[in-house]
């Protein structure tokens, strides 16, 4: 049984972790400008939404997600 929760408290949190992960990585690579698929002009044009409103955002939206998750497991248990 306590197996059963550790597995369903990391399906919570696993997929969360990695995004971050990956969100990080691709931050990090952003700098590779010959790899990029437009330039920094043309990026900065396009996305009007600032960083910190994306990430209050996502910080709500994963929030929302575990709280979900939590409930979920709860009830079901």
């Amino acid at each position: 049984m306590a197996s059963l929760a550790l597995d369903d408290l990391l399906c919570t949190f696993v997929p969360i972790a990695v995004y971050w992960m990956y969100s990080g990585i691709y931050v990090l690579l952003s700098d590779l400008k010959q790899y990029r698929l437009h330039n920094k002009v043309e990026e900065d044009k396009k996305n009007i939404v600032s960083k910190k409103t994306v990430v209050k955002g996502v910080l709500l939206q994963q929030a929302f997600q575990i709280l979900v998750s939590l409930l979920i497991l709860t009830v079901t248990l």
